[in-house]
């Protein structure tokens, strides 16, 4: 199954709206349309989709964030999808490769993945792509 990536475009916020559904954010058209033209018009910022035989089958977003504590840039992966029909056929894997060369373009010292705790199927992946636990989030919504 031959896959490609490619830029997102504001065209394409159909197709984020149905994955980011898969990944647990329903979400409207209209605002995914306003999030990815926030995304695209920003430097700092990465959205690719990984596509085959025409159909939109996964995607990523990155943005660059300045580590004040070391002075380098990280790259932080946002969102990371693959349509659960494809998923186990080294989709992912390929656009985290994406998201690694728009961190290398950019100096980063490394790329940060955060992941819900139930996600462990999605924990065991990173670790198999070389990533390692290093800390605990902590959030709280405003």
């Amino acid at each position: 199954m031959p896959v490609s990536l490619r830029s997102a475009t504001e065209a394409d916020a159909k197709h984020v709206e149905s994955l980011l559904a898969e990944l647990g954010y329903p979400s409207k058209e209209a605002d995914v349309c306003y999030r990815l033209r926030r995304s695209l018009r920003s430097e700092t910022s990465c959205f690719l989709l990984a596509q085959s035989a025409g159909e939109v089958i996964g995607l990523i977003s990155a943005e660059l964030l300045p580590y004040f504590p070391n002075g380098s840039t990280i790259c932080r992966v946002t969102g990371l999808v693959v349509s659960a029909h494809y998923r186990g056929r080294g989709v992912g894997e390929k656009l985290l490769v994406g998201a690694a060369d728009f961190a290398r373009e950019h100096h980063c010292s490394g790329i940060e993945i955060t992941s819900a705790e139930h996600r462990l199927d999605a924990h065991r992946f990173y670790q198999r792509l070389g990533f390692s636990r290093t800390s605990f989030r902590f959030f709280q919504a405003l």
